[in-house]
């Protein structure tokens, strides 16, 4: 390809790079992008430490107090990330932006070409983290995020399922393209155990660890994993949050062997996980959780850990129930506490089924694989419009 079709891309993200709480494709994407030798912009909210790469332009915004549910903080980042995607698309010969969808909107009136990353609907999304409004609200970043869509070259999302809901809300299926999602997989499998962790939360040597990490929203269904575990025989470790009324709920239905950490460093959780007996992910049933990949479970799984995850949509076709993890109904306590109850007893058979979910993240949920596919389809695209003058 001669140099002159190299225009370069615009990568914008809402995460914060390097991660603070939670793995950021975005960051691996833009570098599979710049090792093809395509040239990449890269504008994110700045997060713990630096970031480099020779090929890479950084462009991070700094938010104080950054907070993925602080409404205000994230209003916030989402307009100095307009500012500064739309600073560099009048400054640089920009052809194609890609990620975070709200910020391509101004980004597309610049008259560059836009791909959107959507792998799950807003108006899905705000609902679930019982955030004010929500009817309304709702219904404002549904028609956004559908005209966002509408004005994208391709929409990336996670399933068949989005892709024919895109379709239902008359986007063509050419546009729509399905990739499941991918975590660092390579870094679960090499990191060890945190030894202070037990000492750290007051957890005895011997005692059973069910854990659960992540953004934490009612789909996420943490209330069912604590009524499942309540008198157990175990603890129940809680890592992440959510929304301040609803982390009120859980606390108050908690019994003492639940343990609330809040957030801890991404860095940081390879090794913790490494000391869950049990990891559950308990979501509910809905439009959200039926059409994504959640990274809980992967992240989960390739640590090593017996996972416990409710049969869900998009995410069941990649899994066997009692090969590499454990399926139960979503909602239903009393199928958790059953299933769960039935690992805690039985050590040899946690260790194959972590084995055997260790062997499937390697195969099915590396980053790679959606990175891969995404870097060329991205790169495809700028070249072509670079090739058409556009």
């Amino acid at each position: 390809m001669p140099l002159e079709f190299r225009s370069p891309l615009l990568l914008v993200t809402e995460e914060a790079i390097p991660p603070v709480y939670r793995f950021s494709l975005t960051e691996k994407i833009a570098i599979e992008i710049a090792d093809k030798g395509h040239p990449v912009y890269l504008v994110c909210v700045k997060g713990n430490g630096d970031f480099s790469h020779r090929d890479i332009q950084y462009h991070p915004v700094e938010i104080n107090g950054w907070s993925l549910f602080d409404l205000k903080k994230r209003a916030e980042a989402n307009i100095r990330l307009i500012l500064k995607a739309v600073q560099l698309c009048r400054k640089e010969d920009i052809r194609l932006v890609y990620g975070w969808w709200p910020v391509l909107f101004f980004t597309r009136l610049t008259g560059r070409k836009i791909v959107s990353d959507m792998p799950e609907f807003i108006d899905v999304m705000y609902k679930s983290f019982n955030k004010p409004y929500s009817k309304f609200v709702g219904l404002c970043l549904r028609l956004f995020q559908r005209t966002v869509a509408g004005l994208s070259e391709y929409v990336i999302t996670e399933s068949d399922i989005s892709r024919a809901i895109w379709c239902s809300r008359k986007i063509p299926y050419e546009k729509t393209i399905a990739i499941p999602y991918g975590v660092d997989v390579e870094a679960f499998i090499n990191s060890s155990r945190n030894e202070n962790f037990r000492e750290d939360y007051g957890i005895g040597k011997d005692e059973p660890v069910i854990m659960f990490h992540g953004d934490i929203g009612i789909d996420d269904g943490v209330d069912i994993l604590i009524e499942a575990t309540r008198g157990i025989g175990a603890k129940t470790v809680i890592i992440g949050d959510g929304d301040k009324k609803y982390m009120q709920y859980l606390k108050k239905i908690s019994s003492k062997d639940v343990i609330f950490t809040g957030w801890i460093p991404y860095r940081e959780i390879p090794g913790i996980l490494l000391n869950a007996d049990i990891y559950v992910a308990p979501f509910r049933s809905s439009l959200y959780t039926n059409s994504t990949f959640p990274i809980k479970q992967m992240e989960a799984m390739a640590a090593g850990r017996p996972v416990v995850m409710s049969e869900l949509h998009a995410f069941s076709r990649y899994v066997t129930d009692k090969g590499d993890c454990r399926l139960v109904m979503p909602g239903d306590a009393n199928n958790l506490r059953s299933v769960i109850s039935e690992l805690i007893v039985n050590p040899e058979e946690r260790k194959r089924l972590g084995q055997n979910a260790q062997r499937t993240a390697r195969k099915s949920f590396d980053w790679r694989i959606r990175a891969g596919k995404e870097a060329s389809l991205l790169i495809e695209t700028a070249d072509k419009l670079a090739k058409q003058g556009k």
